[in-house]
C-alpha cells in the first residue's frame, strides 16, 4: 500500500482514529521538506501557518470527534519557507464493525482571487499562480452554485478540452457514460447541503482510454459562512483500482478455497490482544462475523477436557516465538462436537512486533471417517477370523482321511501292546520285563495319539490371532504331519529343505498353520495328473534380504494361467469345482497382518511356487 500512495502526485497523509500522523506519502514529504519520523512526531505544526495553527487544531479535533468528511482550505509550509493555500479534505475510513480505524487527508492548491469583479458571470478567470500548474494533479474550482469555473492546463491536457469547453456542465462530457449520473448526484447533494465532496469515476483520456480517478472537493465560505467557491482535485486511481480489484479477486478465491477445504486463518498479537480471523474461521467456530474475535472467544469453544494444553500452546508459542500444531476437539453451542487442528508460527511484523499467523482445519469429517474405518476394521478382522476358521475346519475335512489313520495306528499298538501285557501278566509264571516294555509302548503311542490330537484342537480352536516368538521350521514340521497321510494316498513326495538356525520369527501358530496347509494341499492337488513328471512338494526356508525369513512352497503341477495370475489372491477366486475361492485370499490377508507379503510364479520348468516373507522378530516374546 505505501508504494501505491507514494506514486499518487498529491500530498495524502493518514492519520490515526485519534487524528495523529501515521503516515504520510512521499509527495507530501517532498512538498515539506520533513522526514517521516518528524511528520510523526509533530504533526501539522510543521506546516501549518502560526497564526493558523490554533484555528486549524481546535477545527481538527472537531472534525474527529464527530468522525464525518470535512474539508479545510488553508496555507501550508513548502521546504524552502514559502506558504501556499491549501484545500485539506479528510475523510474517515471504517472497519468492519463500523469503528473509525483512521483518517485519509489530502491537500490540494486553492486558486486566489484578488477581487470580487472577476466572480462575475462570464468574466475570465485571473492566471492562476504557478504552483496551480506546477502541481502534478489535476485541479478544479466550481462557482458556489456548483457550475464549473475553472481546471488547470494538466487536466485540460489530459481530456483534450479547451477551458471553455470545460465550463458550466461541458467538463461532464468526458466521463464515461455508466458513471455520470452516479457522480453529478454525488455533486448536487455536496453542492445542496455544503459539505465535502468524493466520489470515483472514470474520466476518458485525450486518446479515448477511461481511466478511475478520485474526485475531492470542498466549500470555501467567506467571514459569513456563506459557501462562495468550490475546490478539488482529481487523483489518478487507475493503478490503485487494478490493485485493488486484484486484491478482491484473490479475497475471493482466498474465501472460497477456505470454504471449500474448511480451513481459516486468523492472526493474534499477544502484545496487544489483537485477534482477526477470516470468515472461514467465523464459520467453523459458529460466531456471528460482525463481533470482534478474541483468544477467549476461540477458548469458549475449545472442548473442557482439552482446554489446559490448548492454552498451554498458545502461551508458549507467544513467549518463545515457536511453532505449535495441535488437534482438539469443540464443543459447539448445541452440544455437539468438532475436531479442529490449529497450525500456527510467530512472525514479525513492520514495527517488530510479534504476530501469531495460523490456520484452523475442521477435521471433523476425516475424524468421523477414521472412526467409521476402524469400526469397519474391527468388523472386517472379525469376518476374516470367523472365515479364516471355516477355512481351517473345510481343510480339516478334506484330511479326515489322513487324520483317522494318524490318530487309529497309536490306538490299534494300545490296544494290542495293552492286550499283550495282559497275557504276559496273567499265567502262572508273569513275564513281568516284557509287560514292562509292553505297557512303555502303549505310554509312547498315547502320547503320539495326544500329539495328533492336540494338534487337531489347535486347528479347530476358535480364539483371537496370538503371536508368540515361533521356530517356523517346527511349525512347518508339525504341520507337515497333518499332510503325510494325504501325500501318501496323492502319491506326492514331501521334501523339506529347512535352513539350519533359522531365527524366530513373530506369528500367530494356528494361522501360519493353515497357511502352509493350505499352500500345500493346493501344491499337492496340482499334481493330481501328472503322469510323466516327479510328483514331488518342496518346502523350502531360507534368510531373505531385510532380515525377512522366506518360505517357499514348490510343485511340479500344471503350472499357473498368466490370465489369472494377478487375480490368485483375490477372493471368491478359484480354479476348482468345489472351491470357495478364499483360501489363497485368506492367506494373503494372514501373511499382510504378520508384515510379510505372498506371491506365486511359474517355474522354469514344470508347475508353480508359492512364497511369502516373515519379519524377523528380537524382541521379547515367549518362545514355543
Amino acid at each position: 500500500m505505501q508504494a501505491e500512495l507514494d506514486a499518487i502526485p498529491v500530498p495524502i497523509c493518514i492519520a490515526r482514529s485519534d487524528g495523529s500522523f501515521e503516515f504520510v506519502n512521499k509527495y507530501w514529504r517532498e512538498y515539506t521538506g520533513r522526514a517521516l519520523d518528524e511528520a510523526k512526531n509533530a504533526s501539522w505544526a510543521l506546516i501549518v501557518h502560526p497564526d493558523d495553527l490554533d484555528r486549524f487544531a481546535q477545527r481538527w479535533r472537531s472534525i474527529v470527534a464527530a468522525g464525518k468528511p470535512e474539508a479545510i482550505e488553508m496555507p501550508l509550509r513548502r521546504f524552502d519557507g514559502e506558504y501556499h493555500r491549501f484545500l485539506v479534505s479528510m475523510v474517515p475510513f471504517h472497519d468492519e464493525s463500523g469503528n473509525i480505524a483512521r483518517w485519509y487527508a489530502t491537500a490540494a492548491p486553492t486558486i486566489c482571487r484578488e477581487s470580487a469583479g472577476a466572480e462575475t458571470e462570464g468574466a475570465r478567470p485571473e492566471p492562476p499562480p504557478d504552483i496551480i500548474e506546477a502541481a502534478p494533479v489535476l485541479l478544479w474550482s466550481s462557482l458556489a452554485d456548483g457550475s464549473n469555473e475553472f481546471h488547470n492546463q494538466r487536466w485540460l491536457s489530459y481530456s483534450n478540452l479547451s477551458l471553455r469547453e470545460a465550463q458550466g456542465q461541458g467538463w461532464s462530457t468526458v466521463i464515461h457514460p455508466d458513471d455520470v449520473q452516479i457522480l453529478m448526484d454525488k455533486w448536487q447533494t455536496a453542492v445542496s447541503t455544503g459539505g465535502a465532496y468524493e466520489a470515483e469515476a472514470r474520466f476518458r483520456r485525450f486518446d479515448g482510454e477511461y481511466r478511475w480517478f478520485l474526485s475531492r472537493g470542498g466549500p470555501k465560505r467567506d467571514n459569513n459562512g456563506t459557501i462562495v467557491r468550490w475546490y478539488g482535485t482529481y487523483i489518478d486511481i487507475q493503478d490503485l483500482k487494478t490493485t485493488e480489484e486484484a486484491l478482491r479477486r484473490s479475497e475471493a478465491y482466498l474465501t472460497e478455497a477456505q470454504r471449500l477445504s474448511l480451513t481459516g486463518s486468523f492472526a493474534w498479537t499477544p502484545a496487544t490482544a489483537a485477534m482477526h480471523w477470516s470468515e472461514e474461521s467465523f464459520r467453523i467456530f459458529q460466531y456471528d462475523s460482525r463481533i470482534k474475535p478474541t483468544l477467549e472467544l476461540m477458548m469458549e469453544r475449545v472442548h473442557p477436557d482439552d482446554h489446559t494444553f490448548v492454552r498451554q500452546a498458545f502461551e508458549e508459542t507467544s513467549k518463545q516465538e515457536t511453532e505449535f500444531d495441535v488437534a482438539h476437539r469443540l464443543l459447539m453451542p448445541d452440544g455437539s462436537l468438532k475436531y479442529v487442528r490449529i497450525v500456527s508460527r510467530t512472525v514479525k511484523n513492520s514495527g517488530r512486533t510479534a504476530e501469531l499467523i495460523g490456520a484452523v482445519m475442521d477435521i471433523t469429517s476425516s475424524k468421523q471417517a477414521e472412526e467409521v474405518l476402524r469400526e469397519n476394521e474391527r468388523r472386517l478382522n472379525i469376518a476374516t477370523t470367523e472365515l479364516s476358521y471355516v477355512s481351517r475346519i473345510t481343510t480339516l475335512g478334506q484330511l479326515t482321511a489322513s487324520i483317522i489313520h494318524d490318530v487309529s495306528q497309536p490306538l490299534s499298538a494300545i490296544a494290542a501292546n495293552a492286550a499283550a501285557s495282559v497275557h504276559l501278566l496273567a499265567g502262572p509264571r508273569p513275564n513281568i520285563q516284557e509287560a514292562r516294555r509292553a505297557i512303555e509302548d502303549v505310554m509312547q503311542e498315547a502320547e503320539r495319539a495326544n500329539a495328533v490330537i492336540t494338534r487337531m484342537r489347535q486347528l479347530f480352536r476358535r480364539a483371537d490371532p496370538e503371536k508368540l516368538r515361533l521356530d517356523l521350521n517346527t511349525v512347518i514340521n508339525d504341520s507337515m504331519l497333518l499332510l503325510r497321510r494325504e501325500a501318501d494316498s496323492a502319491r506326492v513326495q514331501l521334501d523339506l529343505e529347512l535352513a539350519a538356525g533359522l531365527p524366530p520369527i513373530a506369528g500367530d501358530r494356528v494361522q501360519l498353520q493353515q497357511v502352509l496347509i493350505n499352500l500345500a494341499m493346493n501344491g499337492i492337488e496340482a499334481m493330481a495328473s501328472v503322469t510323466d513328471g516327479p510328483r514331488k512338494l518342496q518346502i523350502r526356508t531360507n534368510i531373505g534380504e531385510a532380515e525377512k525369513v522366506v518360505v517357499a512352497v514348490r510343485d511340479f503341477g500344471s503350472g499357473i494361467d498368466p490370465e489369472i495370475e494377478e487375480t490368485l489372491f483375490s477372493p471368491f477366486h478359484t480354479t476348482k469345482p468345489t472351491g470357495m475361492g478364499m483360501g489363497l485370499s485368506i492367506c494373503r490377508s494372514i501373511i499382510e497382518a504378520h508384515g510379510g507379503r505372498i506371491w506365486a510364479s511359474r517355474n522354469e520348468g514344470q508347475g508353480s511356487t508359492f512364497s511369502f516373507t516373515l519379519n524377523v522378530e528380537p524382541g521379547d516374546l515367549q518362545t514355543v
